[in-house]
């Protein structure tokens, strides 16, 4: 890979991992709600879990390089346009837009497990190997010899992937702020004299059971 090719693919990985996406929702709740510290668990294992998916998507891309370089080039222009739909998703997944309460449990606690988890959900989530092989198909020259390219952009991709996690641990309210809201939704329990006279019957109601 050339100079510029190479800072392209390293710029265009990193956008990637910067979007939105459950990933770094998910990044993102373990800072706010355990500390920063989980980023010990949470980067490692996102940056390991998307480069592995890259694996599943380097295979077929460079078997079609190897042996039908034609319709390599046909899918480049298909990735392109995945790309541009991609982005567009990562704004409005509901799973990222929509609300979620201050107290959303968290499925483990353990930074070994924590590890395991994220590793789990990016090697083995098919919109990220979809959207990495769209990606390679930018960069891939079947003229050069593909074990070189592939490798350095594997390890180009680890230290990117680590590097656009990283953000999500130290800023998670950004993330989570477009689609955080207060645990309780009903307008009424904004009111004052609403909440004052809840908090009054509940009180009259334990007195009761008490005497």
């Amino acid at each position: 890979m050339t100079a510029d090719i190479w800072f392209a693919f390293a710029a265009a990985a990193t956008f990637l991992v910067l979007l939105p996406s459950p990933l770094a929702c998910l990044t993102a709740s373990f800072s706010l709600q355990r500390g920063r510290r989980t980023a010990i668990a949470t980067v490692p294992g996102t940056a390991v879990g998307l480069s592995v998916a890259l694996i599943f998507a380097m295979v077929p891309l460079a078997l079609l390089a190897a042996y039908l370089p034609r319709v390599l080039d046909t899918l480049t222009w298909i990735g392109i346009a995945y790309l541009a739909l991609y982005v567009i998703w990562s704004f409005q997944d509901p799973r990222i837009a929509g609300p979620i309460a201050d107290n959303d449990n968290l499925p483990e606690c353990r930074p070994a497990r924590i590890l395991i988890c994220l590793f789990r959900r990016s090697a083995f989530a098919p919109r990220y190997a979809v959207v990495l092989a769209a990606l390679l198909a930018q960069f891939i020259d079947p003229r050069l010899p593909l074990l070189p390219q592939l490798l350095e952009m594997q390890a180009t991709f680890l230290v990117c992937a680590a590097a656009g996690m990283t953000p999500h641990v130290f800023f998670p309210r950004r993330v989570l702020g477009r689609r955080r809201s207060a645990a309780t939704l009903n307008p009424a329990s904004r009111k004052p004299h609403t909440r004052f006279i809840s908090r009054r019957a509940v009180s009259a109601g334990y007195r009761r059971i008490a005497a």
